[in-house]
């Protein structure tokens, strides 16, 4: 069975963005169109100044939903503060935190917990360890706004972000994607002003980007994006997510290497260094235990 999803989100209270998606949809439909959060900016202004973008985008939410047969689904942003505040949409579905809700047939959940084999993942966070560890029928997020595909997994950029120091102002696209019964899926961007599509021969292997931040591949212009991530999949490869788990460096820098087909050139060096000073990044998904092995950071940003 194929089903066409609209995948977008992060519009950080803007309307104009909405409305150019709009635009570009006239005459189409979609089986779904699937809201990833950060509906607002809440986290960088106040909850009633939340509540008034969530009244204004919530219009051309209802707009979108008509372009999909069943409806809008969605789930709230960090921007948002997760929805912790006075005023709620009245549009579509809501992804429970916990358990699954079944919209047009299908099952979606906000919860890598109740995650099975016939459930879309909706979160906003990009979870790190499940890159190479999920058995879901498909995931979208984004938070990063550094859009990714890889196997069952779309990062769906930015529709809208404003730089907080700068003022400006950049858009850039949602994506069209036919899930079938077995990946790879088809995966189209579009966008309403600019995005990059790459493909970087280094780190081919985790996924297309599309993306406006860096010229060129994330990887390549942060390292440490790439040694968060391949962290967070090695660890949770090994423990399964197990309460209070501890792995020796050793372990970790062959679990993670094992996890590339051909790692590029460098990585088992770079990726152990990157260990043993983890905790000078402050986003690390890990942390040295008392014992100099690696456990769960206590707050670990989007393991």
């Amino acid at each position: 069975m194929t089903q066409r999803f609209l995948v977008f989100g992060d519009h950080h209270g803007d309307t104009e963005s909405l409305r150019r998606l709009l635009d570009d949809v006239e005459g189409e439909t979609f089986d779904f169109a699937v809201h990833v959060g950060d509906f607002t900016n809440a986290v960088r202004t106040d909850r009633p100044t939340a509540a008034q973008q969530l009244e204004a985008v919530e219009p051309h939410l209802e707009a979108i939903a008509e372009h999909a047969r069943h409806g809008l689904v969605w789930v709230y942003g960090n921007r948002d503060r997760f929805g912790d505040f006075e005023y709620d949409l009245d549009v579509g579905t809501r992804i429970p935190e916990e358990g699954c809700v079944s919209v047009g047939g299908q099952r979606f959940t906000n919860s890598i917990s109740a995650v099975e084999s016939d459930v879309v993942l909706v979160t906003h966070m990009e979870r790190w360890r499940l890159v190479d560890h999920f058995d879901g029928r498909a995931h979208f997020c984004g938070n990063t706004h550094l859009g990714r595909h890889v196997d069952r997994r779309l990062n769906s950029a930015f529709l809208q972000y404003t730089n907080p120091e700068t003022g400006e102002q950049r858009f850039g696209g949602y994506f069209v994607v036919d899930v079938d019964d077995a990946p790879p899926f088809d995966v189209e961007m579009r966008e309403i002003d600019h995005l990059d599509r790459i493909e970087c021969d280094e780190h081919d292997e985790r996924g297309v980007q599309y993306q406006a931040a860096f010229d060129g591949c994330t990887y390549c212009a942060e390292p440490r994006i790439l040694m968060r991530e391949m962290a967070a999949s090695a660890f949770y490869g090994i423990t399964r997510g197990a309460e209070g788990a501890t792995v020796e460096v050793d372990a970790l820098v062959d679990a993670a290497v094992g996890l590339w087909d051909d790692p590029p050139d460098g990585f088992r060096t770079e990726f152990r260094a990157y260990l043993e000073e983890v905790e000078s990044d402050r986003y690390a998904p890990l942390a040295l235990g008392d014992d100099g092995g690696l456990v769960l950071a206590a707050e670990s940003y989007a393991y």
